[in-house]
């Protein structure tokens, strides 16, 4: 049996987690869920996704904290992030926390294909 790729896409807009999902499903991926940045810690200490999808602005810890918390247990995992907050200076906190690459929303499904297939390749 192959080993199917998986990605984590943590976000807390369940509609946003829809999308990607919906649009990654023809990939033939494991695709896994969280709805906060701690939960998807949790994720990662069990399972270790192949590339995370990591929102930025969440409830409880941001994806940037989240994100360098995930690198402290996995360096060299694949985390794309995406956000609404496309600042300079909020985007260089995320290449800082260890963001491999960040989209900004609104999401563009073609740029998100071709970032997941470049990784994934």
């Amino acid at each position: 049996m192959i080993n199917k790729k998986s990605i984590l896409i943590i976000d807390d807009e369940s509609t946003i987690r829809w999308i990607l999902k919906m649009a990654l499903e023809v990939k033939d991926l494991n695709i896994l869920e969280a709805s906060s940045g701690e939960e998807g810690v949790a994720i990662v200490r069990q399972i270790k996704p192949d590339l995370v999808i990591m929102d930025y602005k969440m409830p409880d810890m941001n994806g940037w904290q989240a994100t360098a918390l995930i690198k402290s247990i996995h360096p060299n995992i694949i985390i794309i992030g995406h956000t609404g907050y496309a600042s300079e200076l909020n985007l260089q906190e995320g290449f800082k926390s260890g963001c491999t690459e960040i989209l900004k929303k609104p999401v563009d499904l073609d740029e998100w294909e071709k970032t997941i297939t470049k990784y994934l390749a």
